[in-house]
């Protein structure tokens, strides 16, 4: 490849004609970097200077405008060379976001190559400067002494794709590259411009956050009046639970609350929807159920004025709320890390993790997660786990909590003999375990990791409940049930309320309906080419409509298979994560 700098050179499937910005003066022995023109993709597949003209981003497209970059060093060669973005503060403020807002509003991701070099498309966070400013950095690369300009190991080539939510109203966003190196006093710079399109739409998102895990504290009870009225949500009702300053949740800085809902003695099939207080309620549902079931579900929900709402659909139900955990803003919390596949911890049907025998009455295990499927040996503050009760032989319920502190009263799991059921559960993790308890009957215990909390990893961002998957009516894009295959769903979508570069994890609430078979769904994140991991996400039976919570990898998308038969899935999501 030549350089850009003084020939024409082929690329993205058009003609490329560039020049270069005058250098400045530097040291005869340092090493030379040079920055060439931006060329930035348009409708009409046409390239111009990014300088001359704004890159422009159309709010709510998926598709990020592209812009190429392209910048080397001279036969010297060149170490650390690092590429910036910077939009100024004044901007910023003039564009009527934050800057925290506007970083999460406009999605980028990275390319960067050589012709001896590649790395895979990635998604970058910005940072926030203390001016108000925006800077997102990309990778540094290393120019090995010896080439020159018109060589490979001279040139670097960036393709930038940013991506912009819905967005009210347009704002023209100015901003600079800059190029430096170590070895050399000379920082190149070259001013941009973006024109970020409004479609008049909006999405809401919530301040990313990190989470603070409590032992389980009981919120509500409405068989006992506890957090609400004695007495049954009765259909088309809705109950307004406080959860700020309650069961370990400070009054104030808390953006989603961890429950686990437990929905009791119902006299209809009926579902619940738990949801951020005082907005409009979605078509989303959290927990469904049929006459006299007890039926638990975890549920993530932004919370506004300390407040969340619970609704129920049909007939009267008496509602439970256990809570595990609050995201606060900033890094007050721990951050999470979702592994690449889920992994089997427990199951005392083989004696994986605990000893192959059933979990009697009034018993606790206690299961070692620290340094185990892909879960750090030190540092781990909680985990998730989806955890199965099954061979039961008596109506009980289990509870997960940290280990070696007093058992609370909150349950995860309800079942009734012989009965499947599957709950994901947020557990802070003690001396590296955690302490699962059954109080009634015998019953086999499966625990299947899909991430944890620890000082590093992703923030969560509360998006609120929005249906990203439903396969009886194609949204999503797949339509039809669901056979003894896998379906792949690109959740990062602005439509979803979900970045479409840079998520790591996703926080969904899945439903299977219709099911014409006992079975069991998996889902994971998306690795092209990899096998489904021998865990489960879900339990159901033919006929059985039933949801679980679940937090997988979704970098590359998640995937959903289903063992034997064939069911319609449903997908809500209420927020994800991101290395922001």
């Amino acid at each position: 490849m030549k350089s850009l700098r003084s020939a024409v050179v082929v690329g993205t499937g058009v003609l490329v004609v560039a020049g270069a910005l005058p250098l400045q003066s530097a040291a005869a022995d340092q090493p030379h970097i040079y920055l060439s023109y931006a060329q930035c993709d348009q409708p009409i597949n046409t390239w111009f200077d990014w300088q001359k003209q704004p890159l422009q981003v159309k709010a709510g497209e998926d598709a990020g405008a592209l812009c190429r970059v392209e910048f080397g060093a001279d036969q010297r060669g060149a170490k650390n060379v690092k590429l910036a973005l910077t939009l100024s503060a004044q901007s910023v403020a003039d564009s009527g976001y934050s800057a925290q807002q506007l970083a999460q509003r406009l999605s980028v991701r990275s390319f960067y190559s050589t012709a001896t070099a590649t790395d895979r498309r990635a998604g970058r966070a910005w940072v926030v400067n203390d001016d108000g400013s925006l800077t997102l950095d990309l990778p540094a690369h290393d120019f090995p002494a010896g080439g020159t300009s018109g060589s490979p190991d001279g040139l670097g080539v960036v393709d930038l794709e940013i991506s912009g939510a819905p967005s009210a109203k347009s704002v023209l966003l100015q901003g600079r590259l800059d190029l430096t190196a170590d070895g050399t006093t000379e920082k190149l710079t070259k001013p941009i411009s973006i024109n970020y399109v409004g479609n008049g739409g909006s999405v809401d998102l919530g301040a990313p956050s990190t989470l603070v895990p409590v032992s389980p504290a009981r919120l509500l009870d409405t068989r006992a009046g506890i957090g609400a009225a004695k007495g049954k949500l009765g259909p088309d009702g809705t109950l307004t639970l406080t959860v700020a300053g309650r069961g370990g949740v400070p009054l104030t800085g808390v953006s989603a609350v961890v429950l686990n809902v437990t929905a009791t003695n119902p006299t209809d099939a009926s579902h619940v929807t738990a949801y951020p207080h005082g907005r409009n309620r979605p078509t989303a549902s959290n927990l469904n159920f049929t006459p006299g079931e007890t039926v638990p579900n975890q549920v993530t929900v932004p919370v506004v004025d300390g407040r969340i709402d619970l609704y129920n659909q049909l007939g009267t139900v008496d509602l439970i709320a256990d809570v595990s955990g609050y995201y606060t803003p900033g890094d007050a919390g721990s951050r999470y890390t979702a592994l690449a596949t889920p992994a089997r911890l427990l199951d005392t049907r083989a004696g994986t993790g605990a000893a192959k025998a059933k979990l009697g009455a009034d018993s606790t295990l206690t299961l070692a997660v620290a340094g185990r499927g892909g879960v750090p040996a030190e540092g781990v503050t909680a985990v998730i786990l989806n955890v199965t009760a099954t061979n039961p032989t008596d109506e009980s319920h289990v509870t997960a909590y940290p280990h070696g502190t007093g058992r609370p009263t909150a349950s995860n799991l309800n079942f009734t003999p012989r009965e499947t059921i599957s709950n994901q559960v947020v557990v802070p993790v003690v001396d590296g375990r955690i302490d699962l308890y059954n109080h009634t009957g015998t019953v086999d215990l499966v625990a299947d990791v899909s991430g944890y909390f620890s000082a590093s990893g992703a923030v969560f961002v509360p998006t609120g409940p929005a249906r990203a998957l439903d396969t009886r009516d194609g949204t999503g894009g797949i339509q039809g049930k669901v056979g003894p295959r896998a379906i792949a769903l690109t959740v990062g979508r602005w439509e979803n309320g979900v970045p479409p570069y840079g998520i790591t994890g996703v926080a969904l609430n899945v439903t299977v309906t219709n099911t014409t078979d006992s079975s069991f769904l998996a889902v994971y994140g998306a690795t092209p080419g990899g096998p489904i991991p021998d865990t489960s996400s879900l339990n159901f039976s033919a006929g059985q409509t039933i949801a679980n919570a679940v937090t997988p990898n979704a970098a590359d998308g998640v995937v959903f298979a289903n063992h034997v038969g064939s069911t319609d899935v449903i997908a809500d999501v209420s927020g994800y994560f991101t290395t922001g």
